[in-house]
């Protein structure tokens, strides 16, 4: 490669990451948690209500408890996500009248043994804030700008690998321990993004067809189908229910029973059961489900419960190939084909990634502080975004666990104040990052994230010990999980601040010397 060619493909790699990093960040990192989406769901309403151990109600039994007393808008949906190992509850989504309720729907938690309404799914809102991060930021639009981010990510892996390939294999798992600052950041960059580049790739392809796939749709309705999006949903596998409303009050008995034919035919019982028309005449059933010893392979069934006749259906005979491709993509991309085990090395490899653009920063930022001829106020704003998008993240996101435990779930704006905890964490984080000394705000961050985790802990013990007591005694550990990672991570902080403040008095103690020798 020519030295040009060469200089300017590293400052294309670099100048990408810098302006990108801190959304990259915020992707990788909330990302890594979602992971275990399904145990911070878990952590958050287990305390809270113990199920007791007893007979499964079925769904037709749930039903009618999700729409009693409530103004059910039965020409709408009625939705059930039956209990699973993810999530020992049963949850309702059910559609209301919206001028005598005041909202569309109202999503519910119910015990499976007793029917009884935990809460609101809504007010335990952690683990869904959290993997709403990764996947648009909170924000408008936001699945548009990640999707870009990811675009620019994947130029990144590319340009980053053209600049290594002839090091690629002979500095495979180079690390200089002996020299100077720069050398070892760089090592440890090259060495994270080489190990983790099958990791980074499939994250980038994948991350790329899910945020823009939209663009991807309009682009093939147009050229391909002529217009015809409706011939192009069908070719994708997207199926729709319609059913007339007949306005002929019926209620069926068949519906527990063809939801035990379908899983006993596919192996699995459907994650979702959705009706259509519930208790008229016309009213269709939609089962969605995965199909037992197929990887990412799902079944998809509408039936009239009138007559059991057919609408459509998806299994391994008849499926759409686009469908089955983005299940597929979906099942590499949150590692839901393999246990705990897998989930958890995708949890390192996560974080590395992390650490990949925090080193890409501070390499990028010392390089420009040599710069004399360069203006140092972009060397201060790279700084700044660095510490808060990384820092300050991940101080509101501990924050964010301490408002779930300590807000009651009674609250009727639990939801909404755990999400302003994180705002407003954040943005002090921000404002204190742009007043105080670096190395300062870093043993201070760390030391803060290790106080509030412990405190999340002690709370959980504080709230609910008769409660953990009976998960424990009932073999249910989820809670227990996250106490013990919320206690490795707390260590780690600390860790981490101790060789912080280390270094920093080393380093004082150095300069006292020079001007006494002085």
């Amino acid at each position: 490669m020519k030295k040009y060619t060469l200089k300017n493909l590293t400052d294309a790699h670099g100048w990408l990451g810098i302006i990108i990093s801190g959304l990259l960040f915020v992707v990788f990192f909330a990302g890594s948690i979602s992971l275990f989406r399904h145990e911070i769901f878990l952590w958050s309403v287990q305390p809270t209500h113990v199920i007791k151990q007893g007979e499964i109600l079925s769904a037709s039994e749930i039903m009618e408890l999700a729409i009693a007393d409530r103004p059910f808008n039965a020409k709408e949906h009625l939705t059930i996500l039956p209990p699973s190992e993810e999530t020992p509850y049963y949850q309702a989504y059910v559609d209301l009248i919206e001028e005598q309720a005041g909202r569309e729907f109202i999503g519910l938690l119910l015990d499976p043994y007793t029917g009884q309404v935990v809460g609101e799914i809504d007010q335990f809102i952690l683990a869904d804030f959290i993997y709403q991060l990764h996947r648009d930021l909170n924000i408008p639009f936001g699945i548009y700008i990640i999707g870009f981010v990811t675009l620019f990510f994947f130029f990144m892996l590319l340009s980053g690998i053209l600049l290594h390939a002839r090091k690629l294999v002979g500095n495979f798992f180079q690390y200089r321990t002996d020299s100077n600052t720069r050398s070892k950041l760089l090592d440890m960059h090259n060495v994270v993004g080489t190990i983790s580049i099958p990791f980074t790739l499939m994250y980038a392809l994948s991350g790329l067809i899910f945020n823009l796939v939209i663009i991807y749709q309009i682009a093939f309705a147009v050229i391909l189908y002529k217009g015809d999006q409706e011939a192009l949903l069908n070719d994708a596998g997207v199926r729709s229910v319609e059913v007339e409303w007949q306005d002929n009050p019926q209620k069926f008995n068949n519906i527990d029973q063809l939801v035990e034919q379908y899983s006993a035919e596919f192996g699995h019982v459907p994650k979702v059961v959705r009706m259509y028309n519930y208790g008229d005449e016309s009213t269709v059933m939609h089962l969605i489900g995965r199909i037992d010893g197929n990887f990412a392979q799902r079944f998809e069934v509408a039936i009239n419960l009138s007559d059991n006749s057919i609408i459509f259906k998806d299994d391994v005979n008849q499926h759409s190939e686009v469908r089955h491709g983005i299940d597929t993509l979906s099942e590499l991309h949150f590692g839901g084909f393999a246990g705990l085990d897998l989930r958890f090395i995708y949890f390192i490899l996560g974080i590395a990634v992390c650490g990949l653009i925090v080193t890409g920063n501070l390499l990028w930022i010392e390089k420009r502080q040599k710069q004399l001829k360069i203006s140092q106020r972009s060397v201060k704003v790279a700084t700044c975004t660095t510490l808060i998008s990384t820092l300050g993240v991940g101080i509101a996101c501990c924050v964010a666990f301490l408002a779930e435990r300590l807000l009651p779930v009674s609250f009727p704006e639990r939801a909404d104040f755990v999400v302003y905890a994180f705002v407003a964490t954040l943005l002090i984080s921000a404002i204190i990052a742009l007043f105080i000394e670096k190395r300062t705000f870093l043993v201070a961050s760390f030391v803060s994230a290790a106080g509030i985790l412990l405190l999340t802990i002690i709370s959980d013990w504080l709230l609910f010990p008769e409660n953990l007591q009976l998960l424990w005694q009932a073999g249910q550990y989820t809670a227990f999980g996250m106490q013990v990672g919320f206690a490795a991570v707390a260590a780690l902080f600390t860790f981490i601040a101790y060789k912080l403040a280390q270094k920093t008095a080393i380093e004082e103690t150095i300069i006292e010397g020079d001007f006494a020798t002085n």
